[in-house]
């Protein structure tokens, strides 16, 4: 990988990050009621993504759909098989409850990413779309329902109204 390569690497995973940490202080403020102040730090966030996006085209990170999709799918298999578990025991370990609990439910959350993933690749591969239906996703775990929000949520019990339709 040449300078230039790495150099862009990095700056794409620093706007990744800064991205959420902006998004994050954004919910912060508006929670303490500096609405114009949150309403700053998401469009700063969005500015963001456009660098990153901009860094992983300069990369060539993004490729065929298909070739997308399988490494998507190794991605998340990886999380919830190899990379979550070792997380969940650390922090058994070292007796942190709150980060137990949280990677707990990343690491369903990415079970059923990975399924939903695998299930588009195969119909890729077959020619076709995944099926025309509504995606809806728990706004406090992250998991996604295809076809319609679940009453509650399999994996963090969150009640229906925490989702949020993705169109």
């Amino acid at each position: 990988m040449s300078k230039t390569d790495e150099n862009l690497k990095k700056a794409f995973e620093d706007e990744c990050e800064t991205y959420m940490r902006y998004i994050a202080f954004a919910r912060q403020a508006e929670d303490e009621g500096f609405r114009n102040i949150a309403l700053l730090l998401r469009a700063t966030a969005e500015g963001e993504t456009v660098h990153a996006l901009n860094q992983i085209d300069a990369l060539g990170g993004v490729s065929s759909t298909e070739e997308n999709l399988k490494l998507a799918v190794q991605e998340e298999e990886e999380d919830f098989f190899r990379m979550y578990p070792q997380f969940i025991k650390e922090a058994q370990t070292e007796d942190r409850t709150e980060a137990v609990m949280s990677l707990t439910w990343i690491q369903q959350v990415e079970r059923a990413h990975f399924g939903l993933l695998k299930h588009a690749l195969q119909a890729l591969q077959d020619g076709n779309d995944v099926e025309d239906q509504e995606f809806y996703l728990c706004t406090n775990c992250g998991f996604v329902a295809a076809g319609a929000a679940p009453s509650t949520c399999p994996v963090c019990k969150a009640p229906q109204n925490m989702f949020k339709s993705i169109a």
